[in-house]
């Protein structure tokens, strides 16, 4: 029995809408006569000989099979490269827009089971770990830029990521990277930090006016933020070496809303060429720490 009268048999025993929806769905051809046959052919068509069989259960055969092991010692696809290198792993972002699903099949050939997403980051938190809320690994995980010191965009400069060679457990984490034009950052950084758009000036505790002029003066777009006590809630969620125990909330607010005599609590970078600032029509009041509790310096 030739291929041809085979596939026919099979159309047969299975009911489809179309009967060559089959063939389209393995990806099969009949072959040309006396054309060699390769491997992949051969393999396929010994999963065909075990009819009746649907044309998903050979689909999902054949992408299980295709699978990398998960014991090798490096694996690199078009997205990710990863090798060991001495008590960690290094992986090198390839292409930082990938489908995550890339990074996490390169992850899962050297045995790991890491989902890393890659979110927009402003200038300063590019190449930072940001852990996913509630993932709590155990082992140092740490990110940033390879060779340290290099910036993106020039040869052999990559944003990384290094597990501990031995891990075992379940790693969920992004990683900071380049933000494209006018798109918000994820992981952003104080507007006054080193590399961002306010750099070295002083805003907090500042008359919003005083601090658009120097806003203005660099070009840029203000957002608004309004800043409250918040005594009914649970959490302390603003802590300061200086200032103490905060419980704030916070929501949007217009800009013809905010008097220039209210003051800015903080800056934050928001997208390129855009700074939200936190203000505060009057001063915030600490409160007082929970019993044993002392105030750490906050990032």
């Amino acid at each position: 029995m030739n291929e041809t009268e085979l596939l026919k048999r099979m159309r047969s025993q299975i009911p489809l809408r179309d009967p060559d929806e089959l063939a389209q769905a393995i990806g099969w051809r009949p072959e040309e006569p006396r054309r060699p046959r390769s491997r992949p052919r051969a393999v396929l068509r010994r999963l065909l000989v075990g009819a009746p069989v649907t044309a998903g259960l050979v689909a999902v055969t054949l992408a299980v099979s295709a699978l990398p092991p998960g014991n090798a010692t490096s694996y690199a696809n078009s997205a990710i490269d990863i090798r060991q290198e001495g008590d960690e792993w290094v992986a090198r972002i390839k292409d930082p827009l990938a489908e995550y699903e890339k990074y996490h099949e390169a992850f899962g050939a050297v045995g790991l089971d890491v989902e890393l997403r890659l979110v927009p980051a402003s200038p300063a938190r590019v190449g930072d770990l940001v852990m996913t809320p509630g993932a709590k690994p155990s082992g140092t995980f740490s990110g940033g830029l390879a060779p340290e010191g290099c910036r993106l965009g020039q040869s052999g400069c990559h944003l990384t990521l290094r597990v501990p060679v031995g891990f075992e457990g379940r790693v969920r984490t992004q990683l900071g990277r380049p933000a494209a034009p006018g798109e918000r950052y994820q992981a952003a950084a104080h507007a006054t930090d080193p590399g961002e758009m306010l750099q070295g000036v002083q805003v907090e505790d500042r008359p919003v006016g005083q601090v658009l002029q120097e806003i203005r003066e660099r070009g840029l777009r203000v957002v608004y933020e309004r800043v409250r006590d918040d005594p009914g809630s649970t959490e302390f969620n603003f802590v300061d070496g200086q200032k103490g125990f905060f419980q704030l909330s916070y929501e949007p607010v217009r800009a013809s809303d905010v008097g220039r005599d209210w003051l800015v609590w903080q800056a934050w970078s928001q997208s390129e060429g855009v700074v939200k600032l936190q203000v505060t029509p009057a001063p915030l009041r600490p409160v007082s720490p929970p019993p044993g509790v002392t105030p750490a310096p906050r990032d």
